[in-house]
């Protein structure tokens, strides 16, 4: 029996994990020519800070991303000292 392994950051819903395990499972059956039923998959979730990229934890990223201005916002002071 094929055990997939899948380590992901927490916080996605449980139709995406659904979605996840399925779509592996049939491509692990298909490519073993066997029952989907025979193929196992493990989610292990982890919390963005115990996880890193770039050198950084990705809580950290995040957090970074958040209290960054948005696309939207930067056009919208840059409009107004335009327009001053």
């Amino acid at each position: 029996m094929p055990i997939a392994l899948i380590k992901i950051i927490e916080g996605r819903s449980p139709d995406k994990k659904r979605r996840l395990i399925e779509s592996v499972s049939r491509a692990m059956a298909e490519s073993l020519e066997m029952p989907v039923d025979a193929v196992r998959v493990l989610l292990h979730e982890y919390p963005s800070g115990h996880w890193g990229r770039g050198g950084q934890l990705v809580s950290d990223i995040r957090a970074e991303a958040a209290s960054e201005p948005s696309g939207a916002q930067l056009a919208d002071a840059t409009a107004k000292l335009l327009a001053n």
